[in-house]
Order: structure tokens, then C-alpha cells, then sequence
């Protein structure tokens, strides 16, 4: 198990209108490229639009606007967004204020290419969400007090998905593994638990980055007095993989996504 943390409040010292952008475990998974950033304002920080990739932002802190197309969208703190396919953006933050967020970029192949032109409804809206707001649901390997969140469903992003697990211990998430996918594990504010995968272990803390490998017999555990908070990102090696998605996660509110 690879591991990175990012480090927050790093633009203490710098001037106004200042960008630092950090790759974040490099190579680890195929045609994936995960990048924090962070905005000290007034900035524009803009992408022109690509037909081989998507981009999904996770914002962690700070507040900015988003434009997408003709239309500008107020983001806060712990949002999702799915840019459109082939849809350039432009993140304004203000004078003073700062804006920092992980970015995955997902390249597409050939397969994936043809099946966004095939389901063009899927893919050319933008997709936002506060994470509080994301609907939950149930997994067999984890307790009935776990709180666990879909943030990003399979579908919106071709052989990509995201999840949050919240628990306290003493608790765990049950020994399982995933011969369809790498897994990078993200964790959130105050989290302090236990991963273990094919006989390594490490803790999860919050603002660290672990990339549970493709196959490995993983599980995670959480002592008394500790929080297990993480978001996952799954990444699949096909198509048909995404099925792992509705036969093992049961979506219990929020039934419509969009």
C-alpha cells in the first residue's frame, strides 16, 4: 500500500493570486492523474475542454465559483463536481479568500469514449453535490452504524465512482477485496483508523491518500475513542466491473442523482 498527505494550508505565505498545484500518488493507477490544489484569490484558474478525459473535483476547503458554460455555480466546502464531457471551466476565487481541491482527471479509452457518445444524456450536464447531501446506502461488510455515502455513482464517470464511510469505534469494515479495481482511500477531517491489505498494515489519517491495491484482501478497523472517516475512489479495469457497484451498495434515500 502506497501512501501520500497532502498538506493543508500552504498558502499562508504566499501572495494574492497565487496557484500551487501537487501531484498525488503518481502512477499509481492507470490512466488516472490525481492533483491537489490550492487557489489563494484573485485567481482564475481555467481548463480548456478535452474529449479524452474527465474531471471530477472534490472541493476539501475554502469557497469559489465555478463556471461551466454559460452558468456559474457558488461551491463550499466538501462538494463534488462532475465537469460535463468535452466542457472547458474556470474556477474565480475572490480577492482574499482561498479555494483548494483535489482533482482526479480520468483518461478515457476507446470503449469509454463510445459509450459517452452512446448515452450523451449521462455525461453533458454538470453534476454537483454537497457531500452531506449525497445519498447513502447499505454494504453487507460494514456495520449497521456505519454511515456510508454514494458521491459520485457509477455511470456518471465511465469505470469511476466515489463513496465516504463514516463510523466510531470500536467497528470495522470486513475483510473483502476487489480482483476488478484499484481503490485509493482519502481521509477525512479527524480520522484515525487501521488498513490492513495482504498482510501490511497501516493507519489512515486525515488529509492521507492509500492506494489499496488491485486484488488485495483488505479490510479496515477502528478502536474505541477513534473515527473512521475516508472518502474511497474506485477505479475499474472494464466496463462490466462497474456491475460490483449495484450488486454490493443499496442505495437507501435519495434514489434520484441527477
Amino acid at each position: 500500500m502506497n501512501r501520500e498527505t497532502i498538506v493543508r494550508n500552504r498558502l499562508a505565505e504566499k501572495p494574492l493570486g497565487s496557484v500551487l498545484k501537487t501531484g498525488v500518488l503518481k502512477n499509481e493507477v492507470q490512466g488516472v492523474t490525481i492533483e491537489y490544489i490550492s487557489i489563494k484569490g484573485k485567481y482564475n484558474f481555467e481548463e480548456l475542454s478535452q474529449t479524452d478525459t474527465f474531471d471530477v473535483l472534490l472541493n476539501i476547503c475554502g469557497e469559489g465559483a465555478l463556471q461551466s458554460g454559460a452558468t456559474v455555480f457558488e461551491i463550499k466546502s466538501e462538494t463534488i463536481v462532475r465537469i460535463p464531457y468535452s466542457t472547458g471551466y474556470v474556477i474565480q476565487v475572490e480577492e482574499g479568500k482561498e479555494f483548494s481541491f483535489i482533482r482526479i482527471r480520468k483518461l478515457l479509452d476507446e470503449k469509454d469514449t463510445q459509450a459517452v457518445k452512446r448515452k450523451t444524456g449521462n455525461f453533458d450536464r454538470l453534476y454537483i453535490k454537497a457531500l452531506v447531501d449525497c445519498p447513502a446506502y447499505k454494504e453487507d461488510i460494514k456495520s449497521d452504524k456505519t454511515l456510508n455515502r454514494m458521491i459520485l455513482p457509477d455511470g456518471l464517470v465511465p469505470r469511476f465512482a466515489m463513496g465516504s464511510v463514516e463510523t466510531e469505534g470500536p467497528d470495522e469494515v470486513g475483510e473483502h477485496e476487489h480482483p476488478m479495481l484499484d481503490q485509493i482511500f482519502f481521509g477525512l477531517e479527524g480520522c484515525r483508523c487501521r488498513c490492513f491489505a495482504d498482510g501490511e498494515s497501516i493507519v489512515l489519517t486525515e488529509n492521507m491518500m492509500l492506494h489499496i491495491p488491485l486484488g488485495a484482501k483488505h479490510s479496515v478497523s477502528v478502536e474505541a475513542g477513534d473515527k473512521l472517516a475516508y472518502i474511497w475512489m474506485d477505479f475499474f479495469l472494464t466496463m462490466e466491473g462497474e456491475k460490483y457497484m449495484g450488486e454490493q451498495h443499496q442505495i437507501i434515500e435519495g434514489q434520484d442523482n441527477n
